[in-house]
């Protein structure tokens, strides 16, 4: 509010002994002027949108394309051992996420240079760290899923975290001033990289290390990039060790640290606990149709990280009900615009699997219809998460994330136990129904309701899912 008020016009003596008339014109020059600055925040975040929902659809594009291809070049089982060692990188990243990217988009200092350099270097120091735990806990993670293979993939595909360490904090800058189309154009030359990379060592050597080059090459890429002035402008890190910024950005990620934590043991409990029940060749199948269910709800991911945080948390200052009035709009868009997606991937995922890809993993297409349709309550509390996290109320997502895990590890040996995989996938589907809940009852308790707005989105998506599969039937 401080930097806001610098802006507004200094009165004279002369002006403030002219009383009501002045104080008056003061009052309509100031909400003309915060009037102003609201349209440009709306036309920027709905231009982010377009770039982001746009950029999104292209990427998947490609991505679906590239895993055709690699479908054919890798058997199943390769993707299966690829995802448990990826399910336990992307852990030892979520156990100790301290939300530094969320931390500086949120924070007033977020600009600072001691500040930005600060948040460099714990995310580098953190990357080291993680590093040699991986190292650590390579053997006894070998022994515990009892393949040899792991004893070397951990360890190399873990590096990608050091390399992602020294990434720029432009990129976090970028995102704190809704910069979409830079990162957009980021994201989409390091794919084609990335895919070229793991296609071209898919076809030389079939190998599972053809996946780990890409990751790694992906790393490698937008790591580069980010410290590139033409490509990003911004400054270049260098180390500081700020006492202060350090216990801001500490003091703000201790409630997601625990979320985030929560969050991998719910979201990963699926590869975690089907890697020690079903082989390596079922789990890729899995990962392939969960791959293509996953679709709409990495659509509002991409939405509320790079548009929807930024938003909020410029809209935060608001008093509340205006606040809520903004978020309502701009979310139902989202959600409209999700569940359309979600439909077209309930009713022809299916379809798609068994057109497009190799024989060898059509068992992908029953399991993906029950993966998407539980993505629908998935869609309605992403967009509620990042409205808390505006706000500075953390602590509902790492209560939710909490009963989420207890959720997966507790449903699904027993759903797998008496109905096999098909029980398995119905709790996967549901198993974050808590985290909805949770989410839903912080929103309203912090006056922004949205119960409501969930009953109205939730209607238009079943009459979507009607009319979805009315033009399935009519085709046959």
């Amino acid at each position: 509010m401080t930097a806001s008020n610098s802006a507004l016009p200094q009165l004279s003596a002369d002006e403030i002994e002219g009383g009501a008339p002045v104080a008056a014109a003061l009052v309509a020059e100031t909400a003309a002027l915060a009037d102003s600055s609201h349209r440009q925040l709306e036309s920027k975040a709905m231009t982010a949108t377009v770039w982001t929902i746009g950029s999104y659809g292209v990427a998947q594009s490609m991505r679906m394309v590239s895993n055709l291809a690699l479908t054919r070049l890798l058997v199943p089982e390769y993707f299966g051992l690829m995802g448990l060692v990826a399910t336990l990188v992307t852990g030892m990243r979520l156990l100790t996420d301290i939300g530094l990217a969320p931390a500086v988009i949120g924070s007033p200092r977020g600009d600072e240079p001691v500040f930005l350099d600060t948040a460099f270097s714990v995310q580098i120091v953190r990357g080291v760290l993680l590093w040699i735990a991986a190292l650590v806990l390579t053997l006894p993670l070998t022994h515990l899923y009892r393949d040899h293979r792991l004893a070397t993939l951990l360890p190399v595909l873990a590096f990608a975290i050091v390399i992602d360490a020294f990434q720029s904090t432009n990129l976090i800058t970028a995102a704190r001033h809704i910069g979409v189309r830079r990162l957009v154009t980021i994201d989409f030359c390091g794919q084609i990289f990335t895919i070229l990379v793991t296609i071209v060592w898919a076809y030389t050597t079939r190998s599972v290390w053809a996946l780990v080059a890409g990751t790694l090459a992906s790393s490698v890429f937008k790591t580069t990039v980010s410290h590139m002035p033409l490509v990003l402008p911004g400054r270049r890190n260098g180390f500081a060790w700020e006492k202060e910024a350090v216990h801001s950005l500490v003091h703000f990620g201790k409630w997601i640290l625990l979320g985030t934590a929560f969050y991998f043991l719910a979201a990963q409990a699926d590869r975690l606990i089907l890697g020690k029940l079903v082989s390596f060749t079922t789990l890729g199948v899995y990962i392939i149709a969960f791959t293509i269910a996953d679709i709409p709800r990495q659509v509002i991911l991409q939405f509320t990280d790079r548009v929807g945080l930024p938003f909020a948390a410029k809209m935060s200052h608001l008093p509340r009900p205006e606040f809520r009035a903004n978020c309502l709009k701009y979310r139902l868009y989202v959600l409209v615009a999700g569940g359309i997606i979600l439909s077209l991937v309930v009713n022809g995922g299916g379809w798609f699997v068994t057109h497009a890809y190799n024989a060898r993993y059509h068992d992908a297409k029953w399991m993906v219809p029950i993966l998407a349709l539980g993505l629908w309550h998935t869609l309605l509390y992403a967009t509620n998460k990042e409205i808390l996290v505006a706000l500075g109320k953390t602590q509902y997502n790492a209560i939710g994330t909490g009963l989420f895990a207890a959720a997966m590890f507790l449903s699904m040996p027993i759903a797998f136990h008496y109905f096999g995989l098909v029980g398995a996938l119905v709790c996967v589907a549901a198993g974050d129904l808590p985290l909805y809940i949770v989410l839903g009852i912080g929103v309203a308790r912090e006056k922004v309701n949205m119960w409501r707005q969930d009953a109205l989105a939730t209607g238009i998506f079943l009459v979507m899912l009607a009319i979805g599969f009315g033009i399935k039937h009519l085709l046959g």
